[in-house]
């Protein structure tokens, strides 16, 4: 607002602009109007602009970047011949507190203030009201952050993410109105093979997790950084987003389902969490593995503790790679044994795994009469599942109705805990409902992989990359393999399908021929009851 006696002895000045986002810099308030009408007004005042400062920053906060540069400009200048003018306000501040330390710094410099909307003088007058005015903008700034957090919470509750898109996700326009969260790849398709293989075991340790995306240059990461951060790997595994829940109890949102499709398994999520709560993680080391498979494998036989791999340098300056034990107390602690032997022994003991012909084709009918009893149990467990879930409803109403009752403050927080629990339970029933329906595929077609893999274990590892190899560890061999420096590989515990394959091949003299048996499944009846789920 002009005022003579203010800018009589102002012949410069500097303009002032501020949006709180991004989006506000388009607006009809953004701020190529407000420095449009800032310098229709020092033209008015007969004031020469000599520069514009603009911030994209909330009006709450006085540490500012552009306003910095303000008054660093200020301090280099005689202030006294300038005047700061803003567009109105609001857009100098939205805070009484703000609002009164950018001013008295501004003032201290030497330089005024003025607005072609709002009087800044210096007279009681003109100082009320200039106050009024900011203590208005103060109260529309929170009135509009409370009406914001209104309608995030109901989006929220209604199942609609309304952050910024995780990793991994984009917005797309919901069909009722607002936006949605969708997969967005390949950043999808990595998220859920990093997390999945966590919850299966395939990565073993954070670590793991943060070498596979490493090696994978499609997954985002900061400008100029060759490597995932640790931080962020654990952003990933702990978000629920991924597992398509919301919750934010300090809003006094429960665990709710959302809208957008998931990327894993609420039940993977879960697990993952315990994993991460049960076990501290291991530091990043080079890529070491690679040169050596069996490393995380082996263990030693005297104290039971993981053998370590490294490479040894003769006095030629030809460098040898071992395993050697590292644990203290340990008798055999430093004693190395060559990597090449080691991996000799393991290779015949994964031919080893190989069945016969015979025994690889009853174990066959085996599998299909257990898929035949998983389709049975399927139907059972979703039936209890269902069960299950209307007593939980129940339940939760029924602990809805006594913490509305109590009046002792510990009795309610135990019954919001266990509501908690509950809602959690149920998010996994119907996860397994929706998950788990009755499988109606052929078993030669859903399963033809599989039983490569079992009838011979080996020419997959031979032929396979450093990835299927690991693979084939963890799924043949359920315990690592023990190591003896006099004896080398001792017997290895095998995973469930290979015990059932050696059972059946050690019992093939003492069986019925399979040829002349109507229909072939009977004969399964007689032998020992092996549970495959």
């Amino acid at each position: 607002m002009f005022d003579k006696q203010l800018t009589q002895k102002r012949t410069k000045c500097v303009i002032y602009c501020r949006v709180s986002s991004i989006k506000q810099t388009m607006d009809g308030a953004g701020l190529s109007s407000q420095e449009r009408s800032c310098r229709d007004y020092a033209e008015q005042c007969e004031m020469l602009v000599e520069d514009v400062f603009t911030d994209v920053i909330s009006g709450a906060s006085s540490n500012r970047p552009g306003m910095n540069l303000l008054l660093d400009f200020l301090n280099r200048v005689d202030a006294r011949e300038y005047m700061v003018i803003v567009d109105d306000v609001s857009r100098f501040a939205r805070d009484v507190g703000a609002h009164t330390e950018l001013r008295n710094k501004i003032m201290t410099a030497g330089a005024a203030i003025d607005s072609p909307k709002t009087k800044f003088g210096v007279d009681a007058e003109s100082r009320f009201l200039e106050m009024l005015w900011a203590l208005l903008a103060s109260r529309d700034r929170e009135k509009n952050a409370e009406l914001s957090k209104t309608r995030t919470i109901a989006r929220l509750k209604n199942g609609y993410w309304t952050f910024s898109a995780p990793v991994g996700y984009q917005y797309t326009k919901a069909p009722g109105g607002g936006k949605l969260l969708i997969p967005k790849e390949p950043e999808a398709s990595i998220i859920r093979e990093a997390l999945e293989g966590f919850a299966s075991g395939r990565f073993q340790s954070q670590a793991e997790v943060k070498r596979f995306l490493d090696n994978i240059s499609e997954f985002p990461r900061p400008r100029g950084a060759k490597e995932i951060k640790f931080d962020r790997v654990t952003g990933l595994l702990t978000r629920l987003v991924y597992a398509g829940y919301l919750e934010k109890s300090e809003w006094g949102i429960p665990l709710t389902k959302a809208q957008h499709e998931p990327l894993i398994a609420y039940e993977n999520y879960l697990i993952n969490q315990d994993r991460l709560n049960g076990k501290k993680v291991a530091p990043a080391r080079k890529n070491i593995d690679r040169e050596f498979v069996l490393r995380g494998f082996l263990t030693c036989s005297e104290c039971g503790y993981s053998l370590t791999s490294c490479w040894s340098k003769s006095g030629t300056g030809k460098r040898y790679p071992y395993f050697l034990c590292h644990h203290r107390g340990c008798s055999q602690r430093g004693k190395s044994i060559a990597r090449d032997k080691l991996e000799t022994e393991f290779e015949h003991v994964l031919k080893g795994l190989t069945p016969t012909a015979q025994t690889f084709e009853l174990a066959g009918l085996m599998f299909r009469d257990a898929w035949d009893r998983y389709r049975f149990n399927t139907k059972e467990e979703s039936a209890r599942h269902k069960t299950r879930l209307r007593q939980i409803e129940t339940e939760v109403s029924s602990l809805i109705d006594r913490a509305a009752r109590t009046q002792h403050d510990e009795t309610a927080r135990a019954y919001e805990a266990r509501i908690a629990a509950l809602h959690s339970e149920s998010a996994v029933l119907e996860e397994k409902l929706a998950n788990r329906s009755i499988p109606e595929g052929n078993f030669d077609k859903m399963f033809e992989l599989s039983m490569e893999f079992l009838a011979s274990p080996w020419k997959i590892w031979e032929k396979g990359s450093y990835e299927l190899k690991r693979t084939v560890l963890r799924l043949a061999f359920a315990a690592p393999l023990i190591v003896s420096r006099e004896t080398g590989l001792r017997t290895a515990e095998t995973t469930l399908p290979f015990k059932a394959l050696r059972f059946l091949s050690a019992s093939e003299s003492h069986m019925v021929p399979l040829k002349g048996l109507e229909p072939p499944t009977l004969s399964l009846r007689i032998l020992p009851s092996i549970c495959w789920t």
